[in-house]
């Protein structure tokens, strides 16, 4: 479920890393943290927005760190509502690996059983 869930968050780690998203003006994706992100970490993060989707209350933070990697972050549930018959939440995503932190606020929405970044 996590997987498909946070493809769209994968999708741009591993744009970040190729050639390919240089050669298609991504070239700053390299300088994100989660361009710098194992798998361990991904695993940490996708974990922290699965449950701020599925039962964190609007406002709580859930943090998750890698000691191993030194990369970190926070997951925010920042509202809840419904958009187009579809239940939506806001999210505050904010990632940090050693010196670089990115942020950026998503909606996702439950369509058809499965949380989806809204379009």
């Amino acid at each position: 479920m996590g997987r498909k869930l946070h493809g769209w968050i994968l999708a741009g780690a591993w744009l970040a890393c190729g050639g390919a998203a240089a050669q298609v003006g991504l070239g700053f994706l390299a300088e994100t943290p989660m361009a710098r992100f194992n798998g361990d970490d991904i695993r940490m993060m996708n974990g922290a927005i699965e449950k701020a989707l599925a039962t964190a209350e609007i406002g709580t933070t859930l943090r998750w760190a890698n000691e191993a990697t030194t990369s970190s972050g926070e997951v925010t549930a920042q509202r809840a509502f419904e958009q187009r018959g579809r239940p939506c939440r806001d999210l505050r995503v904010v990632n940090r690996h050693r010196r670089l932190e990115n942020s950026g606020v998503y909606t996702m929405c439950r369509d058809n059983g499965q949380w989806k970044l809204a379009q």
